[in-house]
């Protein structure tokens, strides 16, 4: 009976010498490797253990997408005033336009802008459809604040209502589909890391053409336009 109290003493100092040696090669950090900054969850950017990419069954890795950033893909209904200018202006006036834009990161500082709109002026005398595409360029990041540059190109369709000439009543409808260049600032704030909002203020160059009515009138369609748009959009 003496020899076998002794053979469990001694297993039991070897077990407690085992343990002790393993925690003091894992570290003070034991049961806590949220803390431990060489592991791969702080390396990789996670703010602890509990937020690293997971693999296997029924795990899902967590994505760290945010408005603008490299990847990331952000659309915003666009709403906001429409500015003719030019010949434009003299014979239409001023609207509320709305647009559909859409936006991919490429990296920190570039992006891919598409958009298309449509506004319509002086009690649908005139309309304008657009589908525009270009370069987002960042032009800073400060804290949640992202000012930028948009410019590009893309189609535009006026669609203009002519009255006759020698029947005032009767009118004529032109609809060319006409190319045009665009180029204007903005900024955009992040509010959460999948909604931001913003305001843009943008320059449209459309260039005309000559269209003649059926009473050979020559209409010069065409001409430029500026919108100020505000904009709320989601990230994902």
């Amino acid at each position: 009976m003496k020899n076998w109290n002794t053979q469990k003493t001694g297993l039991a100092l070897l077990f407690l010498s085992f343990a002790s040696s393993s925690q003091a090669a894992l570290g003070s950090n034991w049961g806590n490797p949220g803390n431990d900054t060489a592991s791969p969850a702080w390396s990789a950017g996670y703010e602890n253990y509990s937020q690293a990419p997971r693999k296997g069954f029924l795990s899902r890795e967590k994505t760290n997408v945010a408005p603008f950033s490299p990847g990331s893909n952000n659309v915003s209904l666009d709403v906001g005033q429409i500015f003719l200018m030019g010949d434009l202006g003299s014979n239409y006036s001023d609207a509320i336009g709305a647009k559909l834009h859409y936006t991919y990161g490429v990296s920190d500082l570039f992006g891919f802008d598409a958009s298309a709109s449509y506004s319509d002026h002086s009690d649908g005398r005139m309309s304008m459809s657009t589908l525009v595409a270009g370069l987002r360029t960042n032009l800073a990041w400060y804290d949640k604040v992202v000012p930028h540059v948009v410019f590009g190109m893309g189609f535009y369709r006026p669609s203009i209502e002519i009255k006759g000439i020698t029947n005032p009543k009767t009118t004529t409808s032109l609809s060319p589909l006409l190319f045009g260049v665009h180029l204007g600032p903005g900024v955009d704030l992040e509010v959460t890391r999948q909604l931001y909002f913003g305001a843009g203020l943008t320059f449209h160059q459309v260039f005309g053409t000559t269209k003649y009515t059926s009473e050979n009138q020559r209409i010069e369609v065409g001409g430029t336009f500026a919108s100020f748009l505000l904009h709320a959009g989601f990230t994902f």
